[in-house]
């Protein structure tokens, strides 16, 4: 039968729904005169708690916010005190990088080097023979003469 009221659905246990069933019953209404008159009686309290619920979800979504500006804020001063840390390591490195870079273009380090006759430092001497010679062998003083062999 059409209404004008909304439907709904609903899921009860077996043992509420028997306590209904009963209820209907002895009072001569249907199971789902009896939910709505049960719940009309309980508008007022339901009213209250959409109040309580969307003022805590303002709270909830003002307070993200409020997380949120905050961490952003953080963010920014790190990023500044990083920056300056930034900039005072370079200020106390930069001395000691420019001193490498100055030893880098110092020409002639190595012999034969472009700009060798310029202030060029001595090549440095070979490297000495290790003390071992295990394993070389040189030919003797004397040649050896061919052993006959025998036939």
């Amino acid at each position: 039968m059409p209404t004008a009221n909304p439907r709904i659905s609903i899921t009860l246990k077996p043992s509420l729904a028997a306590v209904l069933r009963e209820l209907s019953e002895l009072a001569g209404n249907s199971q789902s005169a009896m939910v709505a008159e049960l719940l009309e009686t309980s508008q007022p309290v339901f009213e209250k708690m959409v109040l309580v619920m969307r003022a805590a979800a303002k709270v909830r979504d003002a307070a993200k916010e409020e997380m949120a500006a905050g961490l952003e804020r953080a963010q920014r001063r790190l990023e500044q005190q990083l920056g300056l840390l930034s900039d005072e390591f370079d200020a106390v490195s930069r001395p000691v990088l420019e001193a490498a870079e100055r030893i880098d273009r110092r020409p002639g380090r190595v012999a034969g080097h472009a700009g060798a006759g310029h202030g060029a430092r001595p090549a440095l001497p070979a490297a000495k023979t290790p003390p071992s010679n295990r394993g070389v062998r040189y030919p003797s003083k004397q040649a050896k003469k061919p052993t006959a062999t025998k036939a």
